[in-house]
């Protein structure tokens, strides 16, 4: 009789344990899926996640990873044609072309390839069981706006 109810009562532990180990899972999860939708909400641009961080029973998840911006073609074309002018009035202004850079020269230069911009980006929401409370960024600042103004950000 002891050992059947030392038997249930370690299955009962170990049933409780899971369970808590599954919310804490349940909310990094959320979380997450909330970040990258919150992201797509505001840009196209590659959310890639580094690591998760859960504290207090899951009440409290931390999103850690980064954001990559590769440039769009307009961007680009913005940028070469503000450096291609910019040559263009450092030869005008040279003496005779001294600069080694002819204006024709400057209008034949191809853009560079666009590299990708990456930046650090991180979020933190909070739950009450595995209801979302609050979602705030942490960076990027684009993203992280004042406490006032994104505090008690629910999922809807």
């Amino acid at each position: 009789m002891k050992i059947r109810i030392l038997s249930l009562a370690c299955v009962m532990t170990a049933a409780a344990l899971l369970a808590a180990c599954t919310a804490v899972y349940k909310n990094s999860d959320a979380c997450e899926q909330l970040m990258r939708s919150k992201l797509a909400e505001k840009s196209s641009d590659t959310l890639k996640i580094a690591n998760r961080g859960v504290g207090i029973g899951g009440s409290r998840v931390v999103v850690e990873g980064s954001i990559e911006h590769v440039p769009t073609a307009s961007e680009v074309a913005a940028v070469a044609a503000s450096s291609v002018g910019a040559v263009s009035a450092a030869s005008a202004v040279s003496a005779g072309g001294a600069s080694g850079v002819s204006g024709a020269d400057a209008l034949s230069l191809k853009p560079a390839k666009p590299k990708k911009v990456v930046q650090p980006a991180a979020a933190e929401c909070t739950f009450h069981g595995s209801t979302l409370n609050a979602f705030n960024w942490l960076a990027p600042a684009r993203l992280a706006a004042p406490a006032d103004e994104n505090h008690g950000e629910a999922a809807q």
